[in-house]
């Protein structure tokens, strides 16, 4: 498992997320856990799954070997944000990752 310093996600929580993908009901019901911080699940297919915790917020894609994590605060839009996680994990899939 790869990461930046400070940002240390269980593998509990990387549990429940791949869980999501399939179903995400549970992270819908309870929040999302990310590095211990908690969000509210605004997306959530069998690639992305979305989170908001007020002004910040998670975006995790799923790729054939990785998951891929972004986080944002209030100085970066959301969607810049996935844009960039969602075309880097486009990248990894199509170098067969």
């Amino acid at each position: 498992m790869a990461a930046s310093a400070g940002f240390n996600v269980t593998k509990d929580e990387c549990v429940a997320i791949m869980q999501a993908f399939k179903d995400a009901t549970a992270l819908r019901s309870n929040g999302m856990k990310v590095a211990t911080e908690k969000y509210f699940v605004i997306k959530a297919d069998d690639r992305s799954v979305y989170g908001k915790k007020q002004a910040t917020g998670v975006v995790v894609v799923k790729t054939t070997k990785a998951l891929l994590i972004g986080t944002y605060d209030d100085k970066i839009q959301p969607g810049n944000c996935a844009n960039v996680v969602e075309k880097l994990a486009d990248y990894l899939i199509e170098q067969g990752y």
